[in-house]
């Protein structure tokens, strides 16, 4: 069952490789060059300091990078993330080190050799944490060929596939490894009482933390695995009864979680940091609803498979209520924190990212309805209907979203089901996005405000189109965007204009569209240009002026945007802010406002 595990899982990742193709060389990206940031750091750099990255990074990446988990401590740079993620890496990273010097590649940690590694690696560790799980759902009393399907089923049906094989730099395939390892030696150990899995536990729930702090609210999983109160207080009563145990349980937790400790210490001197600045909870205003079932990432939305949960924690209830208490609790307390978020939806990601590190866990009661459904022929049928479209909308959606159809973090509604089953390339990137949102508010020391009605001139903006109309929003004046008028009145802030600041800032626009031709602003794009002192571009952000595709024209309608930009420190000298009209449609604007603020630290 192991081989055929696994040796499934690397026919799949020979398969996304080949398939991806030149693509392959940008596997380590997003958040993933985040997580694997500490190795190229230690081994390639020879520093704790993030800096040296942050400027490998700044270079293969586009102008907009912000490298958002780097943080400035005193002199150096920190990482956010914890190293967990990158420990687990390291093999596969040091291979693609050998294979560099032998093959005469520059072994920079990012070469196509360190692209294929960490995507192998990514692979192994699923099928780790598919195997764990197997047999975790064993242990519930399921049979191997029920455990083999569902565990099966956790892979193409949910967004784990995604997250191994199409993005596998990120945390969450390590986490579903270590936490499905964890959840199967705590599980042995409430059901043989052998104190080498209480050890075994301890030490990967050590490695759990080191991947992802929040997943130490597995820890609250454990009254559910025990299987009776009965068992869960004697086994607690045993622990205490037996002090070295528990302490060396407890020395292997802190064995492993003290590897951040001590980098945390060499890099700045404290052994604790709180690496995730101006980031937080809500626990006050908790976004349950929408991340369960909202178009831009609900769970039950993107994941269609973990409806079956619900049917599944019946049978829990039928079969023991201590079992379906705890397991509900523990889902309940789950969605709560996880939902509490400032960023309830977790950026950019396929469905709802967080919830894959504990599949493991999800996994019970879905195997348990399966073998409900496995009794007949026509209940396997019936289950059937529900799991193979499950599990094709899984496939498909996924492609989507690798593909630009499904946008990253601003779905709604309209537009989910506007690229439902879409798969034509003119699908790709058509989609506008939301404000940023930000956690810790503005600071009220700057906040600046451009406002542009067409009516005058202004030092500040330039004139480009405007002209008198009767079709003009507000006034007398608009612009008007046509293959003669390209660029939109620009805002143009200079030196004298820029207030140098320390810390990032918060760029709010408000403007006015009416379209003269059907989607004449589908290409159109916001601009914010950046220049540094040697004239060269160092900051270009860009976003769809609209939202979506529709047939509505000759009516003015709002485009809202709001995005972090760097701080203006002294090497900027201007700042541009404009609408840039790529395909010379026909379109009008008018009460174009920006507003600059800055974000509290």
């Amino acid at each position: 069952m192991r081989t055929f595990i696994t040796g499934g899982i690397i026919v799949v990742f020979i398969f996304i490789q080949l398939m991806r193709g030149g693509d392959s060389r940008r596997i380590i990206d997003g958040d993933g060059s985040g997580y694997y940031a500490y190795l190229p750091a230690v081994f390639i750099h020879g520093t704790t300091d993030f800096t040296p990255v942050f400027e490998m990074e700044k270079s293969r990446r586009g102008l907009d990078y912000m490298g958002h988990y780097f943080h400035q401590v005193g002199e150096k740079k920190i990482n956010k993330y914890y190293l967990g993620t990158a420990l687990l890496m390291l093999p596969f990273f040091l291979l693609a080190w050998l294979y560099s010097f032998i093959t005469g590649m520059p072994p920079d940690g990012y070469n196509i050799l360190f692209q294929y590694s960490i995507a192998l690696g990514a692979s192994i560790y699923a099928a780790i944490g598919l195997l764990a799980t197997k047999k975790l759902i064993e242990l519930f009393d399921v049979g191997k060929a029920i455990s083999l399907i569902s565990v099966i089923l956790v892979l193409f049906g949910t967004n784990l596939f995604y997250y191994t094989f199409l993005h596998p730099s990120h945390s969450h395939v390590y986490s579903f490894a270590a936490i499905s390892v964890f959840l199967l030696f705590a599980r042995r150990y409430f059901l043989y009482e052998k104190i080498n899995d209480f050890r075994l536990a301890m030490l990967f729930f050590g490695l759990v933390i080191l991947i992802r702090p929040t997943n130490a609210i597995a820890l609250l999983s454990l009254p559910f695995l025990s299987g009776s109160f009965a068992v869960f207080t004697e086994s607690l009563k045993k622990l205490f009864k037996t002090p070295k145990q528990l302490m060396l349980g407890l020395l292997l937790f802190f064995g492993v979680f003290s590897i951040q400790l001590i980098f945390n210490f060499i890099q700045t001197g404290n052994l604790l940091l709180w690496s995730y600045r101006n980031e937080g909870f809500h626990f006050n205003d908790p976004a349950i609803l929408s991340f369960l079932f909202s178009y831009r990432k609900g769970f039950f939305v993107y994941t269609p498979l973990m409806l079956l949960i619900v049917p599944g924690m019946i049978l829990f209830f039928q079969r023991s209520k201590f079992s379906f208490y705890t397991y509900f609790s523990f889902i309940l307390i789950l969605i709560y924190m996880l939902s509490s978020w400032w960023n309830w939806f977790f950026g950019d990601s396929f469905g709802m990212r967080a919830m894959v590190d504990f599949y493991p866990l999800l996994a019970i009661p879905l195997a348990l309805i399966i073998k409900q459904f496995s009794a007949s022929r026509w209940k396997r049928l019936i289950i059937s209907l529900f799991l193979i479209p499950a599990v094709g909308l899984n496939l498909f959606q996924a492609y989507q979203y690798y593909a630009g159809i499904i946008h990253p973090d601003s779905m709604t509604k309209e537009k989910y089901w506007y690229v439902f089953l879409k798969a034509d390339p003119s699908y790709r990137g058509i989609l506008g996005s939301f404000p940023e949102p930000i956690f810790s508010g503005f600071n009220d020391s700057l906040s600046i405000n451009y406002f542009n009605d067409m009516e005058g001139p202004s030092n500040l903006w330039t004139s480009n189109g405007v002209q008198t109309s009767k079709e003009a929003f507000s006034g007398r004046y608009l612009a008007e965007m046509s293959q003669s008028n390209v660029y939109s009145p620009t805002l143009v802030l200079m030196n004298e204009n820029l207030i140098k600041t320390e810390s990032e800032l918060y760029v709010t626009v408000n403007l006015m569209y009416r379209e003269l031709e059907k989607n004449a602003t589908s290409d159109a794009l916001l601009v914010y240009a950046a220049t540094d002192r040697s004239s060269e571009l160092s900051f270009y952000k860009t976003f769809r002026i609209k939202q979506m595709p529709d047939d509505k024209t000759l009516v003015w309608r709002n485009g809202s945007f709001g995005f972090k930009v760097p701080a203006w420190n002294s090497n900027l000298t201007q700042v541009k802010v404009y609408v840039w009209n790529i395909q010379k449609t026909v379109f009008q604007l008018d009460d174009f406002e920006v507003t600059i603020n800055l974000i509290s630290e």
